[in-house]
């Protein structure tokens, strides 16, 4: 038996109004259109749902009241079904974790567009930047922290998948305002490598080496001083002091203090960005999100 919706509905109202002016008041149709819908409807569900007489007397009969109880729960549960149906997408959040102190460089840079690219084929995603502290780069994915990593260097971690981009930098050396080398402008990347770097051990190599142009020599050359620093603010006040010096993305020149300086380094190969994710991460809202970083093409950051 197909039961049209609309005709049921149509009778609870005269149900609840026991008047047929009143309830076709409410339906916004005429008396006449009304008694032909609940006509409809019985002949649908092959029972006389309304008593009739000559003085228009409205009842309904015993099975048109079992109906109107029964039918009450349809109407709801059909309401909310389409309700549902038409409600916006609940949203959900994708966290892109970045080096932490880092991250300004990606939401000043093209997260807008990642998020148009992504909500192409996901409307309902939410994208948010993540400040990763050094030490936990290698397992935030893993631990779930975050949902994609974007970084200079792969993750070597079983559990994750890198993907290198077409999108490069360059670098620069950082040093205190008054170290030796404050004064200078530019210099040789082979030169400045001779320099003491910061380094924190907790960190993984593969991207602690950006910091002491671990690319230029090999590690048993470099002259690294350990420090404790889980992020970029605290390796720039370390630097002040003029301790050790770093080398660091182009892109940061503008947020040295007045305590730093930055030196040009010639020669230096240019940084390579990577996107990664959870091996076992299939959602296909990763890989939109994937293929958004890469449909950034080839660009100097």
């Amino acid at each position: 038996m197909d039961l049209d919706l609309g005709l049921v509905a149509s009778f609870l109202v005269l149900a609840q109004e026991e008047h047929y002016g009143r309830a076709a008041g409410r339906l916004h149709l005429t008396s006449s259109a009304l008694t032909k819908r609940i006509q409809r409807l019985e002949r649908q569900l092959g029972v006389t749902l309304v008593e009739r007489d000559p003085a228009n007397v409205f009842a309904l009969t015993s099975a048109g009241r079992r109906f109107a109880i029964a039918a009450g729960p349809l109407i709801a549960h059909a309401n909310a079904a389409r309700d549902s149906a038409r409600a916006t997408p609940a949203r959900y959040t994708l966290r892109i974790g970045v080096p932490a102190s880092v991250g300004g460089l990606l939401r000043q840079f093209d997260l807008t567009r990642i998020a148009r690219e992504v909500r192409l084929n996901f409307p309902e995603i939410r994208l948010v930047s993540r400040d990763v502290p050094f030490p936990a780069l290698t397992h935030c994915l893993p631990e779930h922290r975050v949902d994609i990593l974007w970084t200079t260097a792969p993750v070597r971690h079983p559990a994750v998948d890198s993907f290198p981009l077409a999108m490069t930098t360059t670098r620069i050396g950082v040093v205190g305002a008054r170290h030796p080398l404050a004064e200078v402008e530019a210099m040789n990347v082979g030169d400045f490598s001779e320099q003491p770097f910061l380094y924190n051990p907790a960190g993984a190599d593969e991207w602690m080496s950006d910091f002491w142009l671990g690319d230029v020599r090999p590690r048993r050359e470099a002259r690294l001083v350990e420090f404790d620093a889980g992020d970029f603010t605290r390796v720039l006040r370390k630097t002040a002091d003029g301790t050790a010096v770093i080398a660091t993305l182009a892109e940061m020149a503008p947020f040295l203090g007045s305590g730093l300086r930055a030196v040009t380094l010639t020669g230096a190969d240019p940084v390579v960005f990577y996107v990664a994710r959870r091996r076992t991460d299939r959602r296909g809202a990763i890989q939109a999100l994937v293929e958004a970083f890469h449909a950034l093409g080839p660009r100097m950051l």
